[in-house]
């Protein structure tokens, strides 16, 4: 049986996948309705990374609420401002290392960069982002590099898989554009923006799925019975 706390963060899990699949396709649609798919990656699409900015951003407030009285002792000690300024500075690095590492990979050197900087922004928005805002610099540092593990945390599990699936989905787009189909889609680097959103939703229905099971499963197993709660006590 989960603990009250682990249901808890079962409960956010689910909420917060669930409106990740809900406003993510509602964007694409909208766009692609309008005609403007293929202009995602330059700079007129920038609309797009500030929606996912302020859904993400959202999203933080619902996973880090709590009705721990000392845990909220503690976050009105920090220094809000110098968390801002070292995360500032954090995403900032992340999205130089993601726009290098793009390049690396086969991206335009001499031309596209307008194109590969959006793109290291939308990497920068659906993996570090959402990791910054729920665990801060350091832990975030130590989540990345593997020093520390998020052992049975439910949220951090669901926020690193979905960094994970992000980043795969954005090199399983680059497939395409080589391939000789002269479709206006394969411009860079609508395949790999897509398929970084793509593996984003993925990986938040996975966890939608998965934690909707299992508060089914723990709401219907039968409760243990007091007599043998006596006996063990």
């Amino acid at each position: 049986m989960f603990s009250l706390q682990n249901q808890l963060e079962l409960r956010k899990v689910t909420i917060s996948s669930l409106i990740t699949c809900i406003y993510l396709p509602s964007i694409i649609t909208v766009i692609s309705y309008k005609g403007i798919l293929y202009s995602v990656g330059n700079g007129s699409s920038c609309f797009v990374l500030a929606l996912i900015f302020v859904a993400e951003l959202l999203k933080s407030f619902y996973l880090n609420s709590s009705s721990d009285i000392q845990a909220k002792k503690n976050k009105a000690n920090k220094n809000i401002a110098g968390d801002i300024l070292r995360g500032f500075v954090f995403l900032l690095c992340v999205k130089f290392t993601f726009f290098v590492g793009i390049i690396l990979f086969g991206a335009p050197v001499l031309d596209c960069h307008e194109e590969t900087l959006m793109l290291s922004l939308l990497l920068t928005l659906l993996t570090v982002f959402p990791l910054l805002l729920h665990t801060g610099v350091e832990s975030s540092l130590q989540l990345l590099f593997g020093i520390r593990n998020y052992g049975k945390n439910t949220v951090i599990e669901m926020l690193v898989n979905n960094a994970l699936l992000t980043v795969c989905g954005a090199w399983v787009g680059a497939v395409v554009i080589p391939l000789d189909w002269n479709t206006p889609w394969q411009k860079w680097p609508i395949p790999c923006y897509l398929g970084a959103i793509g593996g984003f939703v993925l990986s938040n229905t996975r966890e939608y799925i998965l934690s909707s099971l299992n508060l089914t499963q723990e709401s219907t197993e039968p409760p243990i019975p007091e007599y043998n709660l006596r006996q063990k006590t």
